[in-house]
């Protein structure tokens, strides 16, 4: 009996990636409130927002060019936050877009800046929040159900905790991780599609990862990291770079829908 458990609980935890890979269970205006208090509570723990200048016109710059090739219509809004030592950035979902100072060095030059925040606005735009959300939501539910299954009640505490932590490391690292990590991968070849329909150089996305690899820092294993080793995202994105630009020759903006209410220049067809 405890063997066939241990089964499915196996099987459980197999389902759960497969059953949420692209399970979204929240809309955009269930998020909303969330994003707008996220954004407000990121900018509050910074230096503030930039509000002029060189590096505030480039990012105004790169936001509207990148919202604009990836044709989807969010209340667009690009905040440069004053944080020399936090290289980041991050486009929560609805289009909340944030530059952070620190990343700038490594980003180098505009076409690295449309790099970045190409891939962060994918994120929004696969709706990858809902979805992670949603992920953590179903793990939950199978943990709660395996907890049940193997009779976890009847447990010690310190053994339940002991099986739970290793229940929860075996959740984490087999199936929270590597959706994170896939998600990583999708918002890298989206995000590089943006840029080059914005007209940005693609070549300095692998620049960038190596830059980014140049810095160090943890030197753990790519499977247990939610994000893929700089190394391998640049040369990844250099084996993708002339499969895009052949996909996107001659790509043109849709044309805008017009508003309710206004009044069409279409032409009348017969």
């Amino acid at each position: 009996m405890p063997n066939l458990l241990r089964r499915l609980a196996c099987l459980l935890l197999a389902f759960v990636p497969a059953a949420c890979a692209n399970l979204n269970f929240y809309s955009d205006e269930q998020l909303e409130p969330l994003s707008a208090q996220a954004y407000e509570e990121a900018t509050q723990q910074t230096g503030g927002k930039i509000t002029s200048g060189p590096q505030y016109e480039m990012v105004q710059r790169v936001a509207k060019k990148i919202a604009a090739a990836c044709e989807e219509d969010f209340r667009w809004e690009a905040r440069l936050l004053k944080a020399d030592d936090i290289p980041n950035a991050f486009c929560l979902p609805n289009g909340r877009i944030a530059i952070y100072t620190g990343i700038l060095p490594i980003t180098a030059n505009e076409n690295g800046l449309a790099v970045v925040m190409g891939h962060e606005v994918a994120h929004a735009v696969l709706r990858h929040g809902g979805k992670r959300m949603t992920q953590g939501t179903l793990t939950q539910g199978a943990m709660q159900a395996i907890e049940a299954g193997l009779g976890m009640t009847q447990m010690g505490a310190e053994t339940k905790s002991g099986v739970m932590a290793a229940l929860g490391m075996g959740a984490n690292v087999g199936v929270l991780l590597p959706f994170s990590r896939d998600h990583e991968t999708e918002a890298d070849i989206e995000g590089l599609r943006y840029a080059i329909r914005a007209g940005y150089d693609p070549n300095e996305a692998p620049k960038l990862w190596e830059r980014m690899a140049k810095l160090g820092g943890s030197k753990q294993p790519e499977w247990l990291s939610t994000h893929p080793a700089s190394e391998a995202r640049a040369q990844r994105l250099r084996e993708m770079i002339p499969v895009l630009q052949e996909q996107e020759k001659g790509w043109q903006p849709k044309p805008k829908a017009p508003k309710a209410g206004a009044a069409s220049t279409a032409p009348t067809r017969r």
